[in-house]
Protein backbone atom coordinates (compact mmCIF):
# COMPACT_ATOMS: atom_id res chain seq x y z
CA UNK A 1 0.00 0.00 0.00
CA UNK A 2 1.51 3.11 -1.12
CA UNK A 3 1.50 6.46 0.44
CA UNK A 4 2.71 9.65 -0.34
CA UNK A 5 2.89 12.99 0.92
CA UNK A 6 3.94 16.88 0.23
CA UNK A 7 6.37 18.54 1.72
CA UNK A 8 5.91 20.40 5.36
CA UNK A 9 3.69 23.29 5.59
CA UNK A 10 1.23 22.24 2.76
CA UNK A 11 -1.42 20.32 2.89
CA UNK A 12 -0.99 16.74 2.69
CA UNK A 13 -2.62 13.61 0.55
CA UNK A 14 -1.94 9.88 0.55
CA UNK A 15 -3.32 7.29 -1.93
CA UNK A 16 -3.86 4.08 -0.35
CA UNK A 17 -4.06 1.58 -3.51
CA UNK A 18 -6.79 2.97 -5.40
CA UNK A 19 -9.16 2.80 -2.46
CA UNK A 20 -8.79 5.45 -0.32
CA UNK A 21 -7.40 9.26 -0.60
CA UNK A 22 -6.14 11.08 2.64
CA UNK A 23 -7.77 14.60 2.66
CA UNK A 24 -6.09 16.20 5.27
CA UNK A 25 -3.25 15.71 8.11
CA UNK A 26 -4.52 18.65 10.88
CA UNK A 27 -5.62 16.90 13.87
CA UNK A 28 -8.77 17.09 14.76
CA UNK A 29 -10.79 18.23 18.03
CA UNK A 30 -10.64 15.03 20.27
CA UNK A 31 -7.74 13.20 18.82
CA UNK A 32 -5.25 11.32 21.18
CA UNK A 33 -2.29 9.83 19.40
CA UNK A 34 -1.92 7.18 21.78
CA UNK A 35 -0.44 3.65 20.56
CA UNK A 36 -3.70 1.99 21.54
CA UNK A 37 -6.24 3.12 19.30
CA UNK A 38 -10.34 1.89 20.93
CA UNK A 39 -12.39 1.05 18.29
CA UNK A 40 -16.12 0.69 18.55
CA UNK A 41 -18.13 -0.68 15.72
CA UNK A 42 -21.78 -0.14 15.36
CA UNK A 43 -23.13 -2.50 12.15
CA UNK A 44 -26.31 -3.98 11.50
CA UNK A 45 -25.80 -8.01 11.72
CA UNK A 46 -24.19 -10.12 14.07
CA UNK A 47 -21.84 -11.92 11.62
CA UNK A 48 -20.82 -8.33 9.73
CA UNK A 49 -19.75 -7.22 13.59
CA UNK A 50 -18.14 -9.92 14.60
CA UNK A 51 -16.27 -9.95 11.36
CA UNK A 52 -15.19 -6.31 11.01
CA UNK A 53 -14.58 -6.94 15.39
CA UNK A 54 -12.30 -9.92 14.36
CA UNK A 55 -10.10 -8.22 12.00
CA UNK A 56 -9.65 -5.44 14.06
CA UNK A 57 -8.79 -6.48 16.95
CA UNK A 58 -6.18 -9.13 15.17
CA UNK A 59 -4.58 -5.54 14.76
CA UNK A 60 -1.40 -4.77 16.81
CA UNK A 61 -2.17 -1.23 18.80
CA UNK A 62 -5.42 -1.68 18.22
CA UNK A 63 -8.38 -2.50 20.53
CA UNK A 64 -12.34 -3.44 20.37
CA UNK A 65 -14.12 -1.90 23.16
CA UNK A 66 -17.11 -3.16 21.96
CA UNK A 67 -19.57 -3.41 19.02
CA UNK A 68 -23.60 -3.17 18.54
CA UNK A 69 -26.08 -2.37 15.72
CA UNK A 70 -27.11 1.10 16.90
CA UNK A 71 -25.44 3.40 19.98
CA UNK A 72 -29.05 2.73 21.74
CA UNK A 73 -27.79 -0.80 22.53
CA UNK A 74 -24.39 -0.18 23.32
CA UNK A 75 -24.06 -0.35 27.09
CA UNK A 76 -23.12 2.48 29.02
CA UNK A 77 -22.15 3.99 25.71
CA UNK A 78 -20.94 7.30 27.13
CA UNK A 79 -17.96 5.65 29.24
CA UNK A 80 -16.63 3.58 26.08
CA UNK A 81 -14.93 6.81 24.64
CA UNK A 82 -13.71 5.47 21.62
CA UNK A 83 -10.77 7.14 19.51
CA UNK A 84 -12.54 5.66 16.16
CA UNK A 85 -15.96 4.34 15.93
CA UNK A 86 -16.60 2.61 12.97
CA UNK A 87 -20.10 3.38 11.66
CA UNK A 88 -21.29 1.19 9.15
CA UNK A 89 -24.44 1.71 6.97
CA UNK A 90 -26.43 -0.07 4.24
CA UNK A 91 -26.62 2.78 2.25
CA UNK A 92 -27.01 6.89 1.99
CA UNK A 93 -30.35 7.02 2.60
CA UNK A 94 -31.77 9.62 4.78
CA UNK A 95 -32.97 7.17 7.36
CA UNK A 96 -29.44 5.48 7.11
CA UNK A 97 -28.28 8.83 8.14
CA UNK A 98 -30.45 9.25 10.85
CA UNK A 99 -28.32 6.07 12.74
CA UNK A 100 -25.31 8.56 12.20
CA UNK A 101 -26.75 11.68 13.75
CA UNK A 102 -27.31 9.30 16.82
CA UNK A 103 -23.44 8.59 16.78
CA UNK A 104 -22.31 11.60 16.47
CA UNK A 105 -24.28 13.06 19.54
CA UNK A 106 -23.26 10.59 21.48
CA UNK A 107 -19.52 10.39 20.64
CA UNK A 108 -18.70 13.79 19.63
CA UNK A 109 -14.72 13.85 20.98
CA UNK A 110 -14.25 10.83 18.56
CA UNK A 111 -13.50 10.19 14.94
CA UNK A 112 -16.23 8.40 13.47
CA UNK A 113 -15.19 6.36 9.81
CA UNK A 114 -18.39 5.89 7.76
CA UNK A 115 -18.55 2.78 5.68
CA UNK A 116 -21.40 2.74 2.66
CA UNK A 117 -22.37 -0.31 1.26
CA UNK A 118 -24.62 0.26 -1.74
CA UNK A 119 -23.83 3.82 -3.28
CA UNK A 120 -25.57 6.47 -4.86
CA UNK A 121 -25.27 10.09 -6.05
CA UNK A 122 -27.46 11.88 -3.17
CA UNK A 123 -26.09 9.38 -0.86
CA UNK A 124 -22.29 10.18 -1.29
CA UNK A 125 -22.76 13.97 -1.26
CA UNK A 126 -24.41 13.58 1.86
CA UNK A 127 -21.71 11.16 3.16
CA UNK A 128 -19.11 14.06 1.90
CA UNK A 129 -20.97 16.92 3.71
CA UNK A 130 -21.33 14.79 7.22
CA UNK A 131 -19.85 15.48 10.21
CA UNK A 132 -17.19 13.00 10.22
CA UNK A 133 -13.81 12.18 9.78
CA UNK A 134 -13.83 9.52 7.14
CA UNK A 135 -16.21 7.76 5.04
CA UNK A 136 -15.25 4.78 2.84
CA UNK A 137 -16.90 2.11 1.09
CA UNK A 138 -17.65 -1.27 2.05
CA UNK A 139 -14.90 -2.65 -0.64
CA UNK A 140 -12.67 -1.91 0.87
CA UNK A 141 -9.84 -4.76 2.10
CA UNK A 142 -8.46 -5.21 5.65
CA UNK A 143 -5.64 -3.44 5.05
CA UNK A 144 -7.23 -0.57 3.77
CA UNK A 145 -9.66 -0.35 6.96
CA UNK A 146 -6.81 -0.68 9.36
CA UNK A 147 -5.01 2.48 7.34
CA UNK A 148 -8.21 4.32 7.93
CA UNK A 149 -8.59 3.92 11.56
CA UNK A 150 -5.05 4.56 11.95
CA UNK A 151 -5.11 7.95 10.14
CA UNK A 152 -8.17 9.29 11.94
CA UNK A 153 -7.33 8.04 15.24
CA UNK A 154 -3.84 10.95 14.67
CA UNK A 155 -6.62 13.45 13.58
CA UNK A 156 -6.54 13.15 9.60
CA UNK A 157 -9.57 12.87 7.44
CA UNK A 158 -9.96 10.35 4.63
CA UNK A 159 -12.35 9.48 1.90
CA UNK A 160 -12.43 6.49 -0.57
CA UNK A 161 -11.33 7.31 -4.55
CA UNK A 162 -14.62 5.77 -5.20
CA UNK A 163 -16.48 7.90 -3.28
CA UNK A 164 -14.78 10.87 -4.10
CA UNK A 165 -14.88 10.01 -7.53
CA UNK A 166 -18.57 9.84 -7.56
CA UNK A 167 -19.43 12.98 -5.22
CA UNK A 168 -17.44 15.30 -8.03
CA UNK A 169 -19.88 13.72 -11.18
CA UNK A 170 -23.30 14.79 -9.21
CA UNK A 171 -25.75 15.81 -11.72
CA UNK A 172 -27.06 19.13 -11.75
CA UNK A 173 -30.28 19.32 -10.18
CA UNK A 174 -33.15 19.99 -13.57
CA UNK A 175 -36.27 20.38 -11.40
CA UNK A 176 -37.91 23.80 -10.80
CA UNK A 177 -38.24 24.84 -7.42
CA UNK A 178 -42.01 24.28 -8.08
CA UNK A 179 -41.62 21.25 -9.91
CA UNK A 180 -39.71 19.88 -6.53
CA UNK A 181 -41.97 21.58 -4.08
CA UNK A 182 -44.85 19.25 -5.92
CA UNK A 183 -43.06 16.20 -6.42
CA UNK A 184 -42.21 16.59 -2.42
CA UNK A 185 -45.49 16.78 -1.77
CA UNK A 186 -46.24 13.94 -3.94
CA UNK A 187 -43.80 11.84 -1.83
CA UNK A 188 -45.30 12.35 1.35
CA UNK A 189 -48.50 10.60 -0.53
CA UNK A 190 -50.47 14.21 -1.31
CA UNK A 191 -52.90 13.37 -4.31
CA UNK A 192 -52.64 15.96 -7.52
CA UNK A 193 -56.11 17.47 -5.67
CA UNK A 194 -54.88 17.79 -2.20
CA UNK A 195 -51.77 19.49 -3.58
CA UNK A 196 -54.02 21.62 -5.71
CA UNK A 197 -55.82 22.74 -2.50
CA UNK A 198 -52.52 22.99 -0.44
CA UNK A 199 -50.55 25.24 -2.78
CA UNK A 200 -53.94 27.02 -4.28
CA UNK A 201 -53.51 25.92 -7.76
CA UNK A 202 -55.09 24.10 -10.62
CA UNK A 203 -55.57 20.22 -10.84
CA UNK A 204 -54.07 20.12 -14.24
CA UNK A 205 -51.01 23.06 -13.49
CA UNK A 206 -50.03 20.44 -10.45
CA UNK A 207 -50.42 17.03 -13.03
CA UNK A 208 -48.29 19.75 -15.73
CA UNK A 209 -45.68 19.98 -13.13
CA UNK A 210 -45.34 16.39 -12.01
CA UNK A 211 -45.25 15.38 -15.72
CA UNK A 212 -42.68 17.63 -16.32
CA UNK A 213 -40.76 15.58 -13.13
CA UNK A 214 -41.19 12.73 -14.67
CA UNK A 215 -39.98 13.55 -18.19
CA UNK A 216 -36.92 15.62 -16.86
CA UNK A 217 -35.61 12.44 -14.05
CA UNK A 218 -36.60 10.19 -17.23
CA UNK A 219 -38.52 8.03 -14.64
CA UNK A 220 -41.38 5.63 -15.60
CA UNK A 221 -43.81 7.27 -13.32
CA UNK A 222 -44.43 9.90 -10.69
CA UNK A 223 -43.06 7.46 -7.92
CA UNK A 224 -40.18 6.36 -9.92
CA UNK A 225 -39.43 10.18 -10.20
CA UNK A 226 -39.66 10.61 -6.49
CA UNK A 227 -37.14 7.47 -6.22
CA UNK A 228 -34.36 9.17 -8.90
CA UNK A 229 -34.80 12.46 -7.17
CA UNK A 230 -33.91 11.10 -3.78
CA UNK A 231 -31.46 9.40 -5.03
CA UNK A 232 -29.48 12.26 -6.61
CA UNK A 233 -30.65 14.53 -3.98
CA UNK A 234 -32.71 16.92 -5.70
CA UNK A 235 -35.16 16.46 -3.06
Amino acid sequence: MSITQSGAGQQSHAVYGAKLSLLTAGRLPGSTGLDTIGVLILAQGTLTRSGIAAMVSSRAGIRVLGDAEDVTSVPGDRLLNPDVVVLCLADGSRAAFERLRRAREAFRASAILLVIGALSTGGTQRALKADVSGVISDDVTADELIEAIRHLSCGRRIVGTDIAVMGSAQTPNPLTPRESEILGLAAEGESPADTADHLHLSVGTVRNHLLSAVQKTGARNRMDAVRIARARSWL
